[in-house]
Order: C-alpha cells, then sequence, then structure tokens
C-alpha cells in the first residue's frame, strides 16, 4: 500500500515539474513570433526612416541576430548545464530571456530599431538554451516513464504560448499599439522566471531529500569547475561530440531541415499570405490580424494533437514511421500553400509539426546516453538548427527583394522539405543495422540499450553505467 502510495506521489510531483516547466517557457514562446506578427506595423513605422528595403533586411536581423549567438551557446549551455547544474544555468539564460524583451520593448516606445534587434541578440543569449535545460529536466524526470507523452504535453502546453500571441498581439497592437504588445510580452517573461524559480526550488529539494546517484555525479563535477579551462573546455566538448553515433547526426539533420522549413516559413508566412492571398486594397491592420490567425493555425494543431500523438509513440513506437510522414505532410502543406486558401496549408503543417516535434526528442534519448551527455547532445542539435535559422531569414530577405512575387520564397521552402523526406527515407535505412530500432515501443529495452552499450554494440565501462531516474 504504501509502495503504490510513493509511486503516486512521485508521479504527481513529475507532472508537477511538467507543468512548471511549461510555464518557464510560456514567455520564451510567446515573444518569439511577436516581430513577425506585427511585421506590417514594424515596416509601416521605420520604412519612412530607413527606407522599405532597408526596413525589410532589419526585420530579418531581428530572428538572424537572435541566431546568431544560438550557433555556439546551446552547445556550449548544454554542456555547461551538465557541467555547472542545470538549474543554475537555467536562471542565467532566463535572465538573458527577460532583458532581450525589455530592451525589444524599450527600443519599440523610442522608436529606435536599433535598440530592437539588439534585445532580440540578448533574447537569443538565452532562448534556445533555456530550451536545452528544460529538456534536460524534463528527459531527467521521465526517462522511462512515458518520456514521448512529457515531451508531446510539454510541446503543446508551450506552444499554447504561442497561438496566444498570435492572437492578442496583432488586436493588442491595433488597439494600443506596437509597443504595448511588446510590453505584455515582456510582462509573461516575468512570471515564467518565476515559474522557473520554484520549478528549481523543487527539483532541488527533491535531490537532496532523495539523495540518488544523479546527485552525487553533479558534485564531483562541480568540485571540478575550479579547475577546468576554457581550453579544457573546448576539448572536453569536442570529446563528447566525437563519440555521437552516426544516426545522432542523422536526426540532427533531418531536425534541422524540418524545422528550417516549417517554423522558418511560418515565421516569414505573414507576408507570403498577405501578398498571395489577402486583398490589396484592405486596411493593413485588418490583413495582419487575419495573417496573424492564419499563423497561429499549425500551433493550435500542435497543442491539440501532440500529447495524443506522444501518447502513441509511446504505446506504438514507429519513430521514423512518424517523423517520415511529417516530413512527407510538410511538402504537400506547402505544395496547398500555392493552389488553395491558406488555411488548408496551415492545417497541413500543424499536423506534420506535431507528429515530428512529438517524436524527434525522444528518438534522440534513445539514441544518446542521457545522463553521461544529454546536455551536449541537445546542445548540438540546437547549435547546427541555429545556423540554419541565421542564413534563412536573410537568404529569404534576399530573394523577396530579387524577385517580385512570394512564389519563388514557397518554392525555396518545398525544396528544403524535399531534403528533409531524403534524409528520412535514409534515416530508415540506417536504422536498420541498430541492434535495437528506434521503432520498438519497449522503451524499458531500448534504455537498456542505451545505458549499457554504445552504438557499436560495444558495453560501457561500469563507471559509466548511471541508473536512469
Amino acid at each position: 500500500m504504501k509502495k503504490g502510495q510513493d509511486q503516486s506521489n512521485s508521479s504527481f510531483l513529475r507532472y508537477i515539474i511538467l507543468l512548471l516547466a511549461c510555464l518557464a517557457l510560456y514567455g520564451n514562446m510567446f515573444i518569439f513570433d511577436q516581430p513577425a506578427l506585427l511585421k506590417e506595423q514594424i515596416m509601416q513605422t521605420y520604412s519612412p526612416i530607413y527606407g522599405e528595403q532597408l526596413t525589410g533586411f532589419y526585420f530579418s536581423f531581428m530572428y538572424s541576430f537572435y541566431s546568431i549567438p544560438n550557433i555556439i551557446l546551446p552547445l556550449v549551455g548544454g554542456f555547461m548545464s551538465d557541467v555547472f547544474g542545470y538549474r543554475k544555468m537555467s536562471l542565467i539564460f532566463m535572465f538573458f530571456v527577460i532583458l532581450g524583451q525589455g530592451f525589444l520593448y524599450f527600443g519599440s516606445s523610442v522608436a529606435n530599431l536599433q535598440y530592437m534587434i539588439l534585445g532580440r541578440f540578448m533574447f537569443g543569449l538565452g532562448g534556445e538554451s533555456l530550451c536545452v535545460a528544460s529538456s534536460i529536466i524534463i528527459n531527467k524526470w521521465f526517462v522511462g516513464k512515458e518520456l514521448s507523452f512529457a515531451n508531446a504535453l510539454n510541446l503543446s502546453l508551450i506552444r499554447s504560448a504561442t497561438v496566444l500571441g498570435t492572437y492578442i498581439s496583432p488586436r493588442i497592437a491595433e488597439k494600443s499599439g506596437m509597443t504595448t504588445a511588446f510590453g505584455v510580452g515582456f510582462g509573461i517573461t516575468l512570471i515564467s522566471g518565476a515559474a522557473l524559480l520554484i520549478m528549481n526550488f523543487i527539483d532541488s529539494y527533491t535531490e537532496i531529500l532523495q539523495k540518488r546517484n544523479l546527485q552525487k555525479t553533479e558534485g564531483l563535477l562541480d568540485n571540478s569547475i575550479q579547475v577546468m579551462d576554457f581550453g579544457e573546455l573546448v576539448k572536453q566538448i569536442l570529446e563528447d561530440i566525437r563519440m555521437f553515433p552516426k544516426i545522432f547526426w542523422i536526426l540532427t539533420l533531418i531536425m534541422t531541415t524540418f524545422y528550417t522549413s516549417v517554423l522558418i516559413f511560418i515565421s516569414f508566412s505573414s507576408g507570403i499570405i498577405i501578398k498571395l492571398w489577402l486583398p490589396s486594397d484592405a486596411p493593413i491592420e485588418q490583413n495582419q490580424e487575419v495573417a496573424g490567425e492564419l499563423m497561429g493555425i499549425p500551433y493550435l494543431c500542435c497543442t491539440f494533437f501532440s500529447p495524443f500523438v506522444g501518447l502513441m509513440v509511446d504505446k506504438v513506437g514507429q519513430r521514423i514511421k512518424f517523423l517520415a510522414i511529417g516530413c512527407a505532410l510538410v511538402f504537400l502543406g506547402l505544395v496547398l500553400m500555392l493552389l488553395f486558401y491558406p488555411i488548408f496549408c496551415m492545417l497541413t503543417l500543424g499536423l506534420a509539426y506535431a507528429l515530428f516535434a512529438s517524436t524527434i526528442w525522444t528518438s534522440i534519448a534513445f539514441v544518446q546516453d542521457l545522463i553521461i551527455q544529454r546536455g551536449t547532445a541537445f546542445g548540438v542539435m540546437n547549435s547546427v538548427q541555429n545556423f540554419a535559422f541565421f542564413v534563412m531569414p536573410l537568404f529569404i530577405a534576399f530573394i523577396s527583394a530579387e524577385s517580385s512575387s512570394q512564389v519563388s520564397v514557397v518554392l525555396f521552402f518545398l525544396i528544403l522539405a524535399s531534403v528533409s523526406l531524403i534524409i528520412a527515407i535514409y534515416l530508415h535505412t540506417e536504422d536498420r543495422n541498430r541492434p535495437v530500432s528506434l521503432n520498438s515501443n519497449d522503451q524499458k529495452k531500448l534504455m537498456n540499450f542505451v545505458n549499457n552499450h554504445n552504438e557499436e554494440g560495444e558495453e560501457f565501462e561500469e563507471e559509466e553505467i548511471i541508473e536512469a531516474r
């Protein structure tokens, strides 16, 4: 009876941690697409000052400058989370998220586009790395216990913030001005900061009481911080990366091409929708509201479908098939954008996003050892992804400037979607060489393989094997 009660309490506490982790990322997700949602007002405000073409490039800088620090920081931040502790690092990352949105709010209030770009850069110093730290704590609490469902539920809840932002930000801007909309985003990041503090307190206090092996490991690592210089840090990161198996890099490539073809497209879809489908004689604010509502559809689909997809993946496995289906749906959705009213494209992209995002992170969990190198592995994936996120907005701005039609931009995203589908097919071929397939629905078997063997099937040394929570 007592054992059952302990399991019930443990399960309840896990989901409290999950809820707080979602709230900690809520502000991050709410503010990320605010510039895209208010693009027409930004262009209208600053085009008389800088000219329309230069303002368009400055707008793309709001996303590229966000991604510049994240080419390196998630990698270093993930490793630092392993070394210094994810709780300490998450507080630092959250500080930059709040500071960055504060600068964006201030820049808008004084009509200074450079301050706004600087704010996005500061936001980038913490945004992606905060997601890495959140992934670490969710994997810690749920590994071997509905991990796919937990990640999917996390995705569903935090993407509801994006949905909320797409609906209320344009309306707040229309009624009270663009600056007020950015101010609301700043307030939500403060709430997220409070949730992070509570989550870290519960997690830390629980560790002290339970005295788990993970606490001992972090204690040893903390003691080594005093003697680790920059050269040793880089050497250790490179050593960790060298151990990553081939299938990890394939998953990294498929994630990068998929998220680029979906998330970057959604971020720039407001302008595409307005130019291709909405009446040119309608007021800018009206078109912006309609485009914002359509932009929110993929995230709304993700909010509703992700928990069910995650639960299904936990039960039936078939992770690679879900990834491939998601890539195929992106290609279909982008074709629909050229042929029919955007609602069909956005619904298809939303389903694709739910399938892919609910599956990719647990696929990584069952490839790379979670305890020893989990932060570095998640960081590498985010660094590669953000390199693409840095390059693509500039490239899209160049295509838009050179082409008189947004069709060229959509065709470019179609090429990216095709690449992701090809990589998904190759992943299926490579997975056949693994002793335990990623398509397996036996999580205990997968975790035993992950914690006791590397990708060549060789056993780790006994001291390297840490019992998963």
